[in-house]
């Protein structure tokens, strides 16, 4: 069992994915289940999905970086976005390999905001067709992380669609892995991300924007 946090924290695990038959809901499940086997007292979880927040592509007058205020954007879309990320400590960011990098829905709902993203603890767990393209979405969006200075592991989860019956994945909510070693492997490398995302959480500091 995890030891409690020393202040409560909330962690927001991010679907990226907008498009009917994504994967993304269930990769969500998959992280969850995991985490929450270590997951400290006083931490807490919520899903955003950005299929559902539906965010037209960025088009603010403001630079984000010179906001500090939630109140301060001009469009309401953006101020109801930036209240959202705002009240998180940390982010689980999920992350799908579109053409060799990260899916565009994603880096725009990241462009919307800075300093409420701004050196806070965040977590990636890649899925892609195989282990190889899986990996470079997840490549590609930790340099936009370290341009937010945000604390991200060393250990980025990966989901090979290859490894997934694909017929009971698609027909269920669950992914179903065709051996249970993988789903295994794979869940072991989400708690140890996860771990080394607590750490940084603990020293995380708390955003300049308010809600």
């Amino acid at each position: 069992m995890a030891a409690g946090m020393s202040t409560p924290a909330s962690v927001a695990v991010i679907i990226p994915t907008v498009r009917p038959g994504r994967n993304g809901p269930k990769v969500a499940k998959l992280v969850i289940e995991t985490i929450q086997k270590a997951l400290p007292k006083g931490v807490t979880l919520k899903i955003i999905d950005l299929a559902e927040w539906k965010l037209p592509v960025f088009e603010g007058a403001e630079v984000p970086f010179t906001i500090t205020n939630s109140e301060l954007y001009s469009s309401d879309i953006s101020r109801r976005w930036s209240r959202e990320i705002s009240g998180h400590q940390g982010y689980i960011f999920l992350v799908p390999e579109y053409n060799g990098s990260y899916a565009g829905s994603l880096k725009n709902a990241v462009d919307y905001l800075y300093n409420e993203w701004s050196k806070k603890a965040a977590m990636i767990v890649n899925y892609g067709a195989q282990p190889a393209e899986a990996l470079k979405g997840g490549n590609h969006f930790t340099g936009v992380l370290s341009q937010l200075q945000m604390k991200v592991p060393s250990v980025l989860p990966k989901v090979s669609v290859s490894t997934l019956d694909r017929e009971k994945t698609a027909a269920g909510e669950d992914l179903v892995f065709y051996k249970e070693e993988i789903k295994s492997q794979v869940q072991d490398e989400i708690a140890l991300a996860w771990q080394s995302m607590l750490r940084s959480l603990q020293l995380s500091s708390v955003s300049p924007a308010s809600a």
